[in-house]
């Protein structure tokens, strides 16, 4: 529980917190589930100034920052083919970084997806790993997430990555993974997009769920480095016009992404309906405040469901890191 502050005795579970995380899916920073505790203040972003004239050296520039001196090391990336990945790529090989494609297959619900990364690693020539996950490790990687969490996270993809890493072996692409996660949220059209709670909210989200990410890779011996999530670029974001982040049009004026023409058009859903069913079926006994009844529900009354079935399980998990002394 390590990103919560103390502020008064009692770690019992606050209602109305948990029913406004049901029905939006967050909670607005500092505040947590848990009655007597919150979370850090949100951080600061610094003022940045862009000048409009050569933007794209910025974004070079910053994104490079955030990936280190990787110059001689392995950096495995998180790769699926598309856009964010590939761009990840070619900024850790600028870099000096040796560069693999870790690639998820989930069962078989993406071929499309992992033929074509496959194809783009092969074009990009760097080596490529294919890591399997099941279902059923799909399925059963939300207990253990529930346990090392700060929060109770509604991310299917993050069950995903946890299954993965559970099988990845670090002697295959190095300990040290490079995601393109946030690319959508915060440089393309996501970032256009009006969401409930507005640029706070969104922001204390990218950090929570950053941290979660981290916590599971940890729990693997890995690491993860997020360039999009550092706080030099969310702040060059929130200083770039509305119209260079429609279609991701300024990532994609960056010389270096154009060694490969990356063609558009893939539409496969990673986490098919079906799975979000099954996980509602699989969980619904475990549910808070109690059981819950799977109907044919459209999506917003199916994604309270999943998140009470994710604040179920975590707060399963949570009562008993509480009770440790």
């Amino acid at each position: 529980m390590g990103s919560y502050i103390y502020t008064g005795a009692g770690h019992k579970l606050d209602h109305d917190a948990a029913r406004v995380y049901i029905r939006d899916g967050y909670l607005l920073g500092p505040r947590t589930v848990l009655h007597g505790r919150t979370k850090h203040p949100q951080f600061q972003l610094p003022d940045i100034s862009i000048d409009l004239r050569n933007p794209a050296s910025l974004v070079q520039q910053t994104l490079e920052a955030a990936l280190g001196d990787a110059a001689g090391y392995r950096r495995a990336i998180m790769f699926s083919g598309g856009f964010d990945s590939m761009l990840m790529v070619s900024m850790a090989q600028q870099i000096g970084a040796k560069v693999a494609a870790v690639i998820v297959q989930f069962d078989d619900f993406n071929p499309r997806t992992v033929a074509e990364a496959i194809h783009f690693a092969d074009i990009l020539e760097i080596p490529h790993y294919l890591i399997h996950v099941k279902a059923v490790e799909f399925l059963s990687a939300f207990e253990e997430l529930a346990e090392i969490t700060d929060e109770p996270i509604l991310d299917l993809d993050l069950g995903v990555v946890y299954a993965a890493l559970k099988k990845y072996d670090i002697r295959s692409a190095g300990d040290v993974f490079i995601s393109g996660m946030g690319c959508d949220q915060w440089f393309g059209n996501e970032a256009l997009q009006m969401a409930p709670g507005g640029f706070e909210a969104r922001l204390d989200w990218a950090r929570v769920d950053q941290e979660a990410h981290q916590r599971l890779a940890e729990a693997h011996g890995c690491k993860i480095v997020f360039p999009f999530l550092s706080e030099a670029m969310l702040a060059l974001s929130q200083s770039l016009p509305e119209a260079m982040k429609k279609d991701k049009k300024l990532l994609r004026s960056l010389e270096l992404v154009n060694k490969v023409q990356h063609r558009g058009g893939r539409n496969e859903e990673q986490i098919p309906p079906l799975m979000r069913h099954i996980f509602i079926k699989t969980y619904g006994n475990r549910a808070w405040p109690g059981p819950v009844s799977v109907q044919r529900r459209g999506s917003l009354e199916e994604d309270q469901v999943l998140r009470q079935i994710i604040l179920g399980l975590w707060w399963e998990k949570a009562k008993a890191r509480i009770a440790k002394p």
